[in-house]
């Protein structure tokens, strides 16, 4: 088991990586993937990355963290927790919305490489629909359907599958794991919510760790594989 920890930024204190209110990108991406992002940014400055390699079955994304999509990566380190495998981008700054690059065309290697040894991944978004949930996609819809319902047990309204963000495409990041993945798209009012109220935020989390332990391999789940 290996850790790769690259906090070129401290991200020590989840408020301090999660920033204030929610926040979401608008319009087209910036670049085309982010190999083109990191040749024209630098990290440590405009991005950081923060990778834990912990053997585990299951890897929680957080590809839009930091600035870009508010909230989203402290809801990612929370449903990992310290034994499922980690994997985030953070954006940093008031033009964060540029290093916004659409999970299908998220090709960090490490991200990847997490991603090809695990058997089920699981990604956290903000979506701009109004009100206060969920929409659950991805690949792996026995998974999703799974997570949708121990998050309404939790107390969050979710819906699955999700017909406007499907998250179904087989380059998205979160579905090039074994089995395939859940894509977590909350509106920006859930993730004002969970900022607000920690012990939401703790339900909202273990619901989706408890949800993604119960869903991995070894328990019948298989990859309901589909393209956009």
């Amino acid at each position: 088991m290996s850790i790769k920890p690259l906090f070129l930024i401290s991200c020590l204190a989840l408020a301090a990586c999660s920033g204030g209110a929610a926040s979401l990108r608008r319009g087209k991406d910036a670049y085309p993937d982010l190999a083109a992002l990191r040749a024209a940014n630098t990290e440590g400055l405009d991005y950081s990355r923060e990778v834990y390699d912990r053997g585990a079955a299951v890897t929680i994304f957080a590809p839009h963290g930091g600035d870009i999509e508010r909230g989203t990566a402290r809801v990612a380190r929370l449903a990992a927790g310290k034994d499922l495998n980690l994997y985030i981008f953070n954006g940093w700054g008031a033009d964060s919305g540029r290093l916004h690059v659409t999970a299908a065309n998220f090709d960090d290697p490490e991200a990847l490489r997490l991603a090809a040894a695990s058997a089920l991944g699981v990604s956290i978004h903000a979506q701009a629909d109004r009100g206060s949930w969920v929409c659950v996609g991805g690949s792996n819809e026995e998974a999703g359907r799974l997570m949708a319902d121990r998050l309404e047990s939790a107390g969050f309204a979710a819906e699955a599958p999700c017909p406007r963000l499907p998250g179904v495409s087989p380059k998205n990041i979160v579905n090039r794991a074994s089995s395939g993945g859940v894509q977590l798209e909350l509106t920006l009012g859930l993730l004002s919510r969970l900022e607000r109220d920690p012990e939401e935020l703790s339900k909202f989390a273990e619901a989706v760790r408890l949800a993604a332990l119960e869903a991995a391999p070894g328990k019948s789940i298989t990859q309901q594989g589909a393209t956009k």
